[in-house]
C-alpha cells in the first residue's frame, strides 16, 4: 500500500515526503496536524474502522532544516532525468553518460551526468554533444532534496501537491 504523504514545516515549507505510516505517528504524537480541513484523504481500514489520513500534514511545532546534499548516484540521475534517455527519448537499456568526458576533464557531478541509452552512449563516444550533433533535451541540473523526494512518485501525486510548489495553497485551499 504506497500513499506517501506531503510533509510540510511549521511555516508551510515543503520538507519531504513520508509514507503513510509514519504519517499516522506524526498524528497519534501530536506532532502534526492538517494544515487546512479541506485537504484530499486516503481512507486507510484498519481492525477499528476506517482512519482518514490527509495526504498533506503540517508540523506543529518547526524543525530547523541544515542544508542537505545528495549525490549524483546512478539511480538519483535516472530519477532526475524520469528514466528517459536525454538524447533520444526513448526508455531501455539505460545507462549513464558524461555530458563532458571523463578523458576531457569532465567530472561526475550533477552538471555533468545525464541519462543516456546504450546506442546513443555509443554513438557519443568520447565527444561533447555539440561535436557529435546530439542535442540534450534537458541542460543536467542539480536537483533540490524535495526535487529527489518528487521524482521517485507518481506524477498525479505530485499535481494534486502542485499548488504546495507555487506558494497558491492560500488561495486555493484545496490541495
Amino acid at each position: 500500500m504506497d500513499r506517501p504523504v506531503l510533509l510540510l514545516n511549521s511555516s508551510e515549507e515543503v520538507l519531504r515526503v513520508i509514507d503513510w505510516r509514519r504519517a499516522i505517528r506524526l498524528i497519534f504524537q501530536d506532532k502534526a496536524v492538517t494544515p487546512y480541513s479541506r485537504t484530499k484523504i486516503y481512507n486507510i481500514e484498519s481492525t477499528q474502522g476506517k482512519f482518514h489520513l490527509p495526504r498533506v500534514l503540517r508540523l506543529v511545532n518547526y524543525v530547523h532544516t541544515p542544508f542537505l546534499s545528495s549525490n549524483p548516484t546512478r539511480r538519483n540521475v535516472f530519477n532526475r532525468d524520469k528514466w528517459v534517455c536525454q538524447y533520444c527519448g526513448c526508455k531501455s537499456r539505460l545507462t549513464i553518460d558524461h555530458v563532458t568526458p571523463s578523458s576531457r576533464g569532465g567530472d561526475s557531478s550533477w552538471t555533468n551526468l545525464v541519462t543516456a541509452c546504450e546506442p546513443c552512449n555509443g554513438k557519443k563516444s568520447n565527444r561533447t554533444p555539440k561535436e557529435c550533433g546530439m542535442p540534450l533535451s534537458r541542460k543536467p541540473f542539480k536537483p533540490t532534496v524535495i526535487q529527489m523526494h518528487l521524482a521517485r512518485l507518481d506524477p498525479k501525486i505530485i499535481q494534486e501537491w502542485e499548488n504546495w510548489f507555487s506558494g497558491n495553497q492560500k488561495d486555493e485551499g484545496l490541495i
